[in-house]
């Protein structure tokens, strides 16, 4: 077992490790690759009274032996065996959250060597998957509490597994034995911890995609041939008569069960030959007042050490709201902390809760930068290992800032806002869908917008700041009057015009308001710089 290092030492230990050497995936077995042919879903009991109870998946599985060895397939307490982890997801407005919870993985016990694979099947031993040759659970059998064992005691990396000490060695209830040997596993519940679970409730929600996986770790597999380990496969949850049922599965698709994710774009990477891999999947939608909507989900495929921090850069200056986290579990004690600095936006969490393997965790926030694709994320590792203390992932990230939020707006209670609008929403050149947009107005009332003659902060008193030098520094541009809600839009279409590259104009919005703090009688929006061209850094 890696050691853990505390989340509050990441970022020293990350520094320390940055020049770690690149070190090789250990315990290759030259021609060992098994693939996953063969997913289905089916249904392995209830518990509790819908919709307020609980149902177990058994995922059904055929495994194939590509390769050009045969793998060791002996049941416990032999350690020679591969195997198999499951999960179910849900993608519902916009966002791909694992809705199962961790549960153990399946321990192969016998191999049945049948032609499902390849017609040169002729069979062979029942301790070994030969070449060419399939072997089939049924979801029954895979989700039987005999051959389920916990996920943390297999190296997902390595595919090493001790049955000395582990669950099988104590059993359920836990005999205070430790001598390698086998003792009894017995569960009341159908719906015991060790399955795979999920809410009744989970399972109901309108306007939902349902996705099943199944996936295998098998020891000495080149991490290039794992590709098609893990297969998804989606499903319909219907209750009726007191029992689930799944209706027909799509078809099925090898790789993260990320890929699912409609709108969202995968990447992934692995921490060199140190350990496995992390795939980090992002949807960004909007601009909606200003404001993009960044979603991310981050899927730990087989990476032993874990994730216990996800890291985002982010244009200085950059907003960044309603950020949120999502783990696996119930209990908001051990949610991760959100943190921002001039750079990055980071979540963080105890090694205690660390994204394990078979496992997905989720973030999003708001911001008013805008996504530009290669950047990278930072997944800090939760263990120690001689590999980088960081997994890089390229992805989107919030570091297009053309339109900067110069400062707040004053009002009577809330203030009004102003935001650019347009197909893109910065002023590229040439664009003719640009436009200056603001709300939070008085309803039907004048509105019109200043134009910093000489950029800078001039103080109007009463909690209001003029975004211009001075107040003989700002023109007003335009008067119009708002809609019912308060709203209104000004036209401001960018030319084909070179002149314009790198230009930057600054921008405020004001309106009549009865009560309104400046002279009793108008309010201010926020300021925005608005920042011209299509060569412009993305990062002012």
């Amino acid at each position: 077992m890696k050691a853990r290092v505390p989340a509050r030492l990441l970022p020293a230990f990350a520094l320390a490790s940055l020049a770690a050497p690149a070190a090789a995936q250990p315990n290759v077995v030259a021609g060992r690759d098994i693939s996953l042919s063969s997913l289905g879903v089916f249904q392995n009991g209830h518990s509790g009274v819908y919709p307020n109870g609980v149902v177990a998946f058994g995922l059904s599985t055929t495994a194939c032996n590509p390769g050009t060895v045969a793998i060791p397939w002996s049941a416990p307490p032999s350690p020679s065996h591969p195997f198999i982890a499951f999960l179910i997801a849900r993608e519902n407005a916009g966002r791909f959250t694992q809705i199962s919870n961790r549960s153990y993985c399946k321990h192969p016990f016998s191999s049945t060597n049948t032609p499902g694979c390849t017609p040169s099947c002729t069979g062979g031993p029942s301790t070994q998957l030969v070449v060419g040759c399939s072997d089939t659970y049924g979801g029954a059998l895979n989700g039987s509490y005999s051959l389920l064992g916990p996920p943390d005691e297999i190296d997902p990396w390595t595919g090493a597994w001790s049955m000395m000490c582990s669950y099988f060695d104590y059993g359920f209830p836990p005999q205070p034995s430790c001598d390698g040997q086998a003792s009894s596993i017995s569960y009341a519940s159908p719906t015991a911890p060790p399955r795979c679970n999920v809410n009744d409730s989970a399972l109901t929600l309108p306007g939902s995609t349902y996705w099943a996986q199944a996936g295998w770790i098998t020891a000495g597999e080149l991490e290039s041939l794992r590709g098609n380990n893990f297969v998804s496969r989606g499903f319909v949850p219907t209750f009726s008569g007191g029992a689930w049922s799944f209706g027909s599965l799509t078809t099925q698709l090898a790789g993260s069960i990320l890929q699912r994710w409609s709108g969202a774009t995968l990447d992934s990477n692995t921490n060199g030959a140190d350990d496995g891999r992390l795939f980090v999947a992002v949807r960004v939608t909007g601009p909606t007042d200003g404001f993009f909507h960044y979603e991310f989900a981050v899927h730990d495929r087989d990476n032993d050490r874990g994730v216990a921090a996800f890291r985002l850069p982010i244009c200085p200056g950059a907003r960044v709201e309603n950020p949120g986290f999502k783990d696996i579990d119930a209990s908001a004690a051990n949610d991760w902390s959100f943190f921002q600095t001039p750079t990055e936006i980071s979540w963080a969490g105890a090694a205690t809760n660390a994204l394990r393997w078979n496992s997905i965790f989720n973030f999003w926030f708001d911001s008013d930068a805008a996504p530009v694709t290669g950047s990278s994320a930072l997944l800090d590792q939760a263990d120690a290992g001689p590999g980088l203390a960081s997994v890089s992932v390229t992805t989107s990230a919030p570091l297009g800032l053309y339109n900067v939020h110069l400062g707040p707006g004053c009002g009577a209670g809330s203030s009004p806002s102003l935001f650019a609008i347009g197909t893109p929403s910065n002023a590229a050149i040439p664009n003719a869908s640009f436009a200056l947009r603001t709300t939070g107005n008085a309803a039907n009332a004048p509105v019109g917008l200043i134009l910093a003659v000489a950029p800078g902060t001039f103080d109007l008193g009463a909690g209001c700041t003029l975004y211009a030098a001075s107040v003989a520094g700002a023109a007003a541009l335009v008067v119009a009057a708002c809609d019912g809600s308060g709203a209104t839009t000004f036209a401001a279409p960018v030319p084909s015009d070179p002149a314009l590259e790198g230009l930057a104009a600054d921008v405020q919005a004001f309106s009549v308001q009865a009560g309104g703090p400046f002279l009793g009688g108008f309010a201010f929006s926020n300021g925005l710089r608005v920042r011209l061209g299509n060569s412009i850094p993305t990062c002012p």
